[in-house]
């Protein structure tokens, strides 16, 4: 969203975001012309339930009065779903103001709660989110979503709405020269360079399936075979535990590294990881992906036979798909990667053309900026 922000407002769109995160930075240079609201919460941001319950009521209170009383009707409104819920801002903004907006879905919600086990798909709260959503979508402009599975599957739950359902894949939050991993200084920091790398960069949450990596790193204990995690969530945990159980020396585990270092720690590494549980496929899609493409490296996936993440692989040849909950079938992939360096960098300078050609920035600026714009 900070990407999006600051490429409209160089485009000489006035923009004004509204959010609930709060920051102890500076607003950077690059974003002098986009105006930064913040909404008030009484607590300090955490990982608590509690902190997140509070700071998403204070943010729809403050989001209301916000779009009401300071939006004008005409105003081009996009509302992200982030808390899922955020939707009913547009549908106030429809009903005291008369004006439309557009509304990014980027995760499908409340399904998404379900196959993670915090909500049930017969029970009141799930059909009272569901109802939410279905009217977010109904009364929307457009409703946007990430790939193309989402939006079959939205488009199957809301047949009415089809109609509105518009596709725009994300991009790699940065520009990212393709470094040779030997000459990588984040990797050469790491004694990383004449090791076999497997890297897993991102969110470790609960949609993801790290205990199948895990597990996999566990049997590829004795292998000169590297895996490094950078980032943090939920299932940091499980992480933890299999490095303690086992003994682990094979993984290496690191915090969310700043934006400007992410080209240099997306390529040190031989290997990408992506992975989500079984039936995420059409729910999410895992950003980070973009961010390998990019990166030029090979990739290996954990998700269904036939996903879109499988269906990608195999066309463009830019990596290999591996079923979720098969740590045996992912070890043997990693291993015989190790073995064959031809094809992992046949594979990564795929990944990087696919990149260049259908994911940048600049393809989903044009993409946003046509939806947003084009009947203002």
């Amino acid at each position: 969203m900070t990407d999006l922000a600051n490429g409209l407002s160089q485009r000489r769109y006035n923009v004004n975001v509204f959010t609930g995160s709060h920051s102890n930075e500076s607003i950077p240079d690059y974003l002098i012309n986009v105006k930064i609201n913040r909404a008030f919460s009484p607590i300090q941001p955490n990982r608590s339930f509690l902190s997140k319950i509070t700071s998403s009521v204070f943010f729809l209170l403050g989001a209301f009065f916000y779009i009401i009383f300071n939006q004008h009707r005409n105003t081009t409104l996009l509302i992200v779903s982030n808390p899922p819920y955020a939707g009913i801002l547009g549908i106030f903004f429809r009903i005291f103001k008369g004006g439309n907006y557009d509304f990014l879905l980027q995760d499908i919600f409340p399904e998404s709660a379900v196959i993670i086990g915090i909500m049930h798909p017969k029970g009141i709260l799930f059909k009272f989110f569901d109802s939410l959503i279905y009217l977010t979508c109904k009364y929307s402009r457009n409703t946007i979503v990430l790939t193309h599975s989402m939006a079959a599957f939205l488009a199957k739950k809301y047949a009415s709405s089809s109609q509105k359902i518009k596709v725009i894949e994300n991009w790699a939050i940065v520009d990212i020269p393709v470094y040779e991993k030997q000459d990588n200084k984040f990797a050469q920091q790491y004694n990383l360079t004449e090791t076999f790398t497997v890297l897993y960069s991102g969110n470790l949450g609960r949609l993801h399936d790290i205990e199948t990596i895990a597990e996999a790193a566990k049997l590829l204990k004795d292998a000169p075979i590297k895996f490094v995690f950078i980032g943090h969530g939920a299932k940091i945990q499980v992480l933890e535990s299999a490095i303690v159980a086992g003994q682990l020396k094979n993984i290496l585990l690191l915090p969310y590294q700043p934006r400007e270092l992410l080209p240099l720690s997306l390529t040190a590494c031989d290997v990408s990881l992506v992975s989500l549980i079984p039936c995420a496929e059409s729910i999410v899609a895992p950003s980070k992906l973009y961010g390998m493409l990019a990166a030029g490296r090979a990739i290996v996936a954990l998700s269904s036979q036939n996903s879109y993440i499988d269906q990608l692989l195999v066309t463009y040849k830019c990596g290999i798909n591996s079923p979720p909950h098969n740590p045996q079938h992912l070890a043997n992939i990693v291993l015989e990667l190790s073995t064959n360096s031809l094809l992992v960098k046949q594979m990564g300078e795929r990944a990087r053309q696919l990149y260049e050609s259908k994911y940048t920035f600049k393809r989903a600026l044009d993409d946003y900026e046509k939806l947003l714009f084009s009947d203002s």
